[in-house]
């Protein structure tokens, strides 16, 4: 095996013989579940258009998927077994994974994510069910659901032994058990063709990218056909068509008529390879449904813009916006992948207002909606909303008869038209009144639980107490309820409270859901129930309804103020364990990353918690921040000196600086962060990305390690995975090291220790030799080119990273960029064309370091024998 970060055991080993890394676009990693299988886990189906079609069942037992190759698909017909072909373990990454194999490959072919969910099993647990040949099992999907089971046949037990050895797959049978969901005669696979994440059959998957060209064509022929008639306001300062309250008809051919969703409204917009969602007030929600992102990802066009919503849905099949909790709730680095797990959600379009370069907002209605039928036609993550034209009666009666949220009548014909004004175009017509207000107040009950929410809406005059909520909530809404209301307590309230109403006050900052029955004749809400915290509103914007005549806007269809008010959601540091307590942290709730909602408080709660991890590579190394004190898209300096007014228990150490001493003299006291304390000084400072040099305090002369970083320019990530791949098997023959990371950003870095004693000057010229040699071997791919209008839309392979005052982007830092990317160190096997860095976050390293350690932890360990390395470099190059 090659030299480099690897795993001590890898259950992936025959998975990874039969794929060459630099050739096929699958996974190669071996990301680890952080959920206990004990009880099940997820699931994947995929439709696999290989040499023969078939379906592969993947299920999470044990870090990996056990797979199961099943030629005739699955079946509702209990009296049917169908073979179920035991294969080799896959990544739990194959999970999300859909793409067209490369030709040449093994497996070569399209395959889609044709299913997708949790199961659960009904005996043992998975590893005792595989080992005793008998997965008994519910699964919980778009299309399959309900009691399947996994046995093995006579054969298992002859052949076990050669599959070890030979490679022979064990045979078993998957079998559908009568339940509500059988179906005697029915094939899924036959009924359900398409993917749940992107839309596609296996068909359409080897032709997106003429799909969409068609579709952008299209497009445009839409937008000739039907001439814009006002000039419109730019697409990019769009805020969504309002929907009002007020009367419609349940029955006319002049509309067309939608269920009401009980969702949030999102703007989902593509833009190349990246996906932006966000609220109706413009505050970003990408991060928070991240799933729903990765899915339009997939759509083969330049640019999108959709308006829909996201629902989650209860046990009996109804969207419940209370169920969001959770992915609205969640701020902390680790909780948004919880609250993905627990509560999965869809994403429905009801409109289309960009395709391409193509706006389409001027364009009738019903031509919007069937073009965006043609985008996205599936039945999984993302859908198009379906509606009927004429007979909204009998929409209204299904409203009724299933208890559902209501319907929304939009005139046929009609533009799409931008916010704040409404057009009276689009009306909601709901069953039961539910409306958005602001938490005045709460009051508790013996040993302090959450007894009722006061609640006000702001009126001509001010604040007008609308009452009490009482019922709705979980225990665990109770508790994260007067957490957070603890936060924004006031001695008196901000308006008139009856007499008879003892609470303690708050701040009109939260804003919560309520469904009521109207008002009593006090004017206060009636049988009031608690549905969920309003993220996406300002309490400003929770106002009383206008007289009876008037046709507002609908209060939870208007738009927010953006940050009118403080978030009382603002995380709380977690300090490492070696945290003394020195620092003072402040302005926790400022916003660094405006896309994503990051917070200075989130960046200061990663390196918190990353700091054991961190730490080692930065001890005794000087370090050079980049300060972002107003975010990433604000004013940004480089700061190589400590400020004069630095704690004095932060260590310094003054460098040198082998291009500008004169210039700058000796006075260059770069920081040394050997401790949590420090680590959390410079990040409360706005530090984001830390950079370090090669040499430590106590070597200055000496380089640990050298740097060769794989620029990628616009060019695919793929190219770069390949010239990283092609320097280790250098390494490898050479007797030298590497340890892969991301830059973070879209680059790749590989850092080779060179163990003590070896001075910058060799340092220098073996990195700049290691990098001719790979530039030898892949020439059409990659330059050595410094001046970038002079590198042809190549790779460069950039060697001017090693020298003593030359440093590199710290393993674990925060890039400045949008996602807050982590420069995060991989083991060798995660390097392959599937590779992603846009995973690598603040959110998912700590848990990811968490489960698998550093990869990077043996850089400076390693003591090469430098002497036989140089002799073997001089034998290739001729020096």
């Amino acid at each position: 095996m090659m030299g480099g970060a690897t795993l001590m055991s890898d259950p992936l080993e025959k998975y990874r013989k039969k794929r060459d890394p630099a050739g096929t676009n699958e996974p190669f990693g071996a990301e680890h579940t952080v959920r206990s299988d004990a009880g099940g886990g997820r699931f994947v189906i995929h439709q696999h258009a290989a040499s023969r079609m078939h379906y592969d069942l993947r299920l999470e037992i044990g870090g990996t998927l056990q797979s199961f190759a099943i030629p005739k698909g699955i079946t509702l017909d209990p009296s049917e077994k169908h073979l179920a072909v035991h294969t080799e373990d896959h990544p739990v990454e194959y999970l999300r994974f859909e793409d067209v194999i490369p030709e040449g490959n093994y497996g070569a072919g399209a395959m889609i994510v044709w299913d997708t969910g949790t199961y659960t099993l009904l005996e043992a647990d998975g590893p005792q069910s595989m080992a005793r040949g008998k997965l008994d099992f519910v699964l919980s999907g778009f299309k399959a659901k309900g009691r399947f089971a996994l046995i093995a046949t006579g054969r298992r037990k002859a052949a076990q032994g050669l599959a070890r050895t030979q490679g022979m797959a064990a045979e078993w049978l998957l079998i559908k058990k009568n339940d509500q969901f059988a179906a005697p005669g029915k094939n899924l696979a036959e009924l359900h063709p398409r993917s749940v994440v992107s839309g596609f059959s296996v068909t359409d998957l080897k032709r997106k990218v003429e799909l969409g060209q068609a579709w952008e064509h299209a497009a445009q022929e839409l937008a000739a056909a039907h001439p814009m008639l006002a000039k419109q306001a730019p697409l990019d300062q769009a805020l969504p068509m309002v929907v009002e309250h007020g009367q419609a008809p349940h029955r006319s051919p002049h509309h067309l008529y939608e269920l009401k969703l009980d969702g949030v409204r999102i703007l989902a917009h593509k833009l190349n390879n990246e996906v932006s969602l966000r609220y109706r007030s413009g505050r970003s929600c990408t991060r928070s449904y991240s799933d729903i992102a990765r899915c339009l990802e997939h759509l083969p066009v330049s640019e999108l813009l959709i308006d829909g919503e996201i629902v989650a849905f209860d046990e009996n099949g109804r969207p419940n916006f209370g169920l969001l909790g959770p992915r609205i709730m969640a701020k902390r680095p680790g909780e948004v992948q919880q609250a993905q797990n627990k509560v999965p959600v869809v994403f429905f379009g009801f409109d289309l207002l960009k395709l391409g370069a193509t706006d389409l907002r001027h364009v009738p209605l019903e031509k919007r909606k069937q073009l965006l039928g043609q985008i996205l036609p599936g039945s999984g993550f993302t859908r198009t909303l379906d509606h009927i034209v004429q007979h909204g009666d009998a929409l209204w009666s299904l409203v009724q008869q299933q208890q559902l949220e209501g319907m929304v009548v939009k005139r046929l014909g009609t533009p799409y038209s931008v916010g704040p004004e409404a057009s009276g175009n689009w009306i909601k017509l709901k069953r039961a009144v539910d409306e958005d207000y602001a938490v005045i107040g709460y009051s508790q009950g013996e040993r302090g639980a959450l007894k009722a929410l006061l609640v006000a809406q702001y009126g001509p005059a001010g604040w007008v107490y609308q009452g009490r909520v009482g019922t709705g909530f979980s225990n665990r809404d109770r508790i994260a309820l007067v957490k957070m209301l603890k936060d924004i307590v006031t001695p008196e309230p901000c308006c008139t409270i009856p007499d008879d109403v003892r609470a303690t006050y708050t701040a009109p900052q939260l804003v919560i859901k309520v469904k009521h029955q109207g008002h009593s004749n006090s004017g206060h809400l009636r049988a009031a129930s608690f549905q969920g915290i309003h993220e996406a509103k300002a309490a400003m914007d929770c106002t009383l309804r206008a007289p009876a005549g008037a046709r507002p806007s609908d209060d939870d269809e208007e738009l927010s103020r953006l940050n009118a008010a403080p978030s009382v959601l603002a995380p709380s540091t977690q300090r490492g364990p070696l945290s003394s307590g020195l620092v003072q942290l402040t302005n926790l709730d400022k916003v660094y990353f405006p896309e994503d909602g990051y917070t200075k408080g989130h960046l200061i709660d990663y390196y918190a918690q990353i700091a054991p991890a961190m730490l080692p590579h930065l001890k005794g190394r000087p370090v050079v921040l980049v300060r972002y004190p107003d975010g990433i898209h604000g004013k940004n300096f480089y700061q190589w000196r400590a400020p004069e007014k630095s704690p004095p228990w932060l260590r310094t150490f003054e460098l040198y600086d082998e291009e500008k001493q004169r210039e700058r003299g000796s006075n260059k006291s770069a920081f040394i962060v050997d401790s949590v304390d420090a680590l959390l000084h410079i990040a409360n400072l706005g530090c984001i990305p830390l950079h370090v040099l090669a040499g430590r305090e106590t070597s200055p002369t000496h380089c640990d390690f050298l740097t060769i970083d794989f620029d990628l320019g616009e060019r695919p990530l793929a190219d770069g995975v390949r010239l990283a791949l092609s320097l280790r098997e250098i390494l490898d023959e050479l007797g030298l090291v590497g340890f892969p990371k991301t830059s973070g950003q879209r680059g790749l870095h590989v850092l080779v220790p060179l163990g003590p004693g070896i001075s910058f000057e060799s340092a220098k010229l073996m990195c700049e030799l290691l990098g001719r040699i790979v530039l030898s071997r892949h020439a059409d791919i990659a330059t050595m080119q410094r001046r970038v209008d002079k590198r042809a839309d190549k790779v460069y392979i950039d060697t001017g990273q090693t020298g003593r005052s030359r440093t590199i982007v710290a393993p674990y830092s925060v890039r400045a960029f949008p996602g807050a990317r982590v420069s995060t160190p991989l083991f060798w096997n995660e390097v392959h064309l599937a590779l992603d860095p846009a995973l690598f976050t603040i959110e998912t390293v700590p848990s990811r370091v968490e489960l698998r350690g550093d990869p990077m932890s043996g850089l400076l360990e390693s003591r090469p024998d430098m002497q036989s390395v140089m002799q073997s470099l001089a034998r290739w190059t001729g020096f």
